[in-house]
């Protein structure tokens, strides 16, 4: 649920120091000493306590359809010093689209569902419903407002609500743009989808997922909805100092966010996925054929997949993240190839980790990859603002000083950068040393505000950036990668 255009201030920065890894718990295909040496001593770091890290993280790591390497490392308990095991159980936020993409793939292949049928066919109340279709909620191209933003900022999640009231608080908003016409992220769609499927299936969604997915996919650490009772669950929290996250009640997530599971039942799912056993490879492939667009360059969206390239490799997959969870699925569909990455904190990168992982597994495409992102970061766009790109410099370079201007940001904006927390802010963004310039690449109009795409070039290091605007003109989010 973690988007850019959520007040969320993030920041892909040096892990810290090293920690024990958990052994593995199950016995996976063998690779060679020296991988596996590599591999541990990113998981360690990634757990290590420094800005971008977590207090727990677990990965899984699939080559030729087999799970070939499933480590943890750090505590999924801070408080009790509990460490970490391959079978700690995270919530998955978002990665569980995919989930639900999968359960309309399959009633679509049965004939139950078609693609571009209106919603309204399936979910009576659903609002605008006789003119989104299935096929843009998937691609969250409907235009329909994402309640997640609003609900986690407002405080609603405290309390229990049901798919139904969710999608009755967003009856008579209007849509954000025209059906189709364009991508902007939204939970909304993706509970019609749960509430859709329900109709089709005559059962509960997670009834359905234990009897159609899970299970198929031998997965049998994964749940939906609430955490498991007894230990072996990882507490989330907002930074690798153990700073709890806010507590939320789990019904707010349905079929958009509601998935725990460790990375090697997803491992497991991907397994299931690539090798036909869920859905068919024309399926499949109809899910990654026609992406759409989306407001982070480079990166497309599917039928509930995101698609990115990095090199000559084009990954499939989902990013998820909560307000204590970060965790990353990402599949090679042709090569059978699979890493998911789980940390337990919301300033975690997955980027961080991923990128030294598929370093080590793939060296030449990662080489070749960051060779060629670091000069396309140094061309500039057409269609500069220069009084925003003026706008973003002073309001950033104010907050590596732990100040902010509050009348030019958003009221969620406001409610996240605390008095408290803009010290610690600045030291995390210290590292990066003086920002000097930004140079401008793209704008992207998501109906709820603009997104655009910066390279800043500090004094220390040069990074991708993203800031947005709202549809108020007031700084609604900086992301940097």
């Amino acid at each position: 649920m973690k988007r850019i255009i959520s007040a969320i201030i993030a920041s892909v920065l040096t892990l810290g120091a090293a920690v024990p890894l958990a052994s593995a718990a199950e016995t996976a295909a063998p690779i060679s000493a020296a991988l596996a040496a590599k591999l541990d001593t990113a998981v360690s770091t990634g757990a290590g306590g420094g800005a971008g890290a977590a207090p727990a993280v677990s990965v899984a790591i699939v080559e030729n359809g087999r799970i070939v390497y499933a480590r943890a490392a750090g505590l999924e308990n801070v408080a009790e010093k509990r460490a970490a095991t391959i079978a700690t159980r995270f919530r998955i936020g978002s990665i569980t689209k995919m989930f639900t993409a999968i359960a309309v793939m399959q009633l679509v292949e049965r004939g139950a569902m078609r693609l571009d049928d209106p919603i309204a066919n399936y979910v009576a109340d659903a609002p605008h419903g006789k003119e989104i279709t299935i096929r843009q909620l998937l691609m969250h191209s409907s235009g329909i407002p994402n309640y997640g933003d609003e609900a986690f900022n407002s405080g609603l999640v405290s309390t229990a609500t049901t798919p139904a009231a969710i999608v009755a608080s967003m009856s008579g908003k209007p849509l954000v743009f025209a059906p189709g016409s364009r991508y902007a992220y939204s939970n909304t769609g993706y509970v019609l989808l749960g509430l859709a499927i329900e109709h089709v299936v005559k059962m509960s969604l997670h009834a359905y997922e234990r009897a159609r997915i899970f299970e198929p996919a031998g997965m049998h650490d994964t749940t939906a909805g609430a955490l498991p009772a007894g230990p072996g669950n990882a507490v989330g929290y907002m930074d690798t100092d153990g700073t709890p996250a806010p507590p939320y009640d789990p019904s707010w997530l349905f079929a958009d966010g509601d998935i725990v599971s460790t990375p090697s039942d997803i491992a497991r799912f991907d397994i299931a996925l690539m090798s036909g056993k869920l859905i068919s490879p024309a399926s499949f492939a109809q899910m990654r054929a026609a992406p759409i667009a989306t407001d982070e360059e480079a990166v497309k969206y599917g039928l509930g997949v995101t698609l990115f390239p990095l090199a000559d490799l084009s990954f499939v997959g989902h990013h998820g993240g909560l307000p204590g969870f970060e965790a990353d699925n990402e599949m090679l569909p042709g090569q059978r190839f699979a890493v998911v990455v789980f940390g337990n904190a919301f300033s975690f990168s997955t980027a961080g980790l991923n990128g030294p992982l598929l370093a080590t597994i793939f060296p030449d495409s990662s080489a070749r990859a960051v060779a060629e992102r670091k000069a396309a970061m140094l061309v500039p766009g057409a269609g500069e603002d220069p009084a925003i790109t003026a706008r973003f410099f002073t309001f950033f370079t104010a907050l590596q000083t732990g100040r902010v201007d509050r009348a030019s940001v958003t009221d969620e904006m406001n409610a996240q950068l605390t008095a408290e927390r803009l010290p610690d802010l600045a030291q995390q963004l210290a590292p990066l040393g003086t920002l000097q310039k930004l140079i401008f690449h793209s704008k992207v109009d998501q109906g709820v505000g603009t997104v655009f795409h910066y390279t800043g070039v500090f004094s220390a290091q040069t990074t991708p950036m993203t800031f947005s605007l709202d549809r108020n003109d007031k700084i609604a989010g900086v992301f940097l990668q």
